[in-house]
């Protein structure tokens, strides 16, 4: 059976929007301006512009912008408990489910009102920041595909 890398974050953002909150995930500016690298033979620059990334991607180290067909995010006003967020995550093993549990009880979690899941294997968060938009790094699982 092949496996897939996700990396977990959750959190508590409590002093934002939603729109605030998706802020942090934008990557318009970014993919308008790669395209017209990509496309645009009169582009002034020979790259497209990295400040344009979305703040996701520049805090966890990607060279252009993350894949939006990997990414599950789950934001509400709500707290909600640990167990439940994780339901909410495309993850259908339930061993997977219990080793996210664990690790967000390990580093103090039981409620959440944000949980984030980006599938990447070649995904490295060597060191994680403190913070991703109110959210902490939780680690990475290998969750059967």
């Amino acid at each position: 059976m092949a496996e897939q890398r996700i990396h977990i974050w959750a959190g508590m953002s409590q002093n934002k929007t939603e729109e605030q909150f998706y802020k942090y995930f934008d990557q318009s500016k970014f993919l308008k301006d790669n395209h017209n690298f990509n496309t645009d033979e009169a582009y002034s620059r020979d790259a497209p512009d990295f400040n344009l990334r979305s703040q996701f991607s520049k805090d966890i180290g990607m060279q252009y912008d993350y894949d939006a067909d990997w990414i599950t995010i789950y934001h509400g006003r709500k707290r909600i408990s640990i167990q439940a967020a994780i339901e909410e995550l495309p993850v259908w093993d339930d061993q997977i489910e219990v080793e996210i549990y664990q690790a967000c009880v390990n580093k103090g979690i039981s409620t959440v009102n944000c949980i984030l899941c980006y599938a990447d294997d070649e995904l490295s968060v060597d060191n994680p920041l403190e913070n991703y938009n109110d959210m902490i790094y939780i680690g990475s699982f290998n969750n059967p595909s």
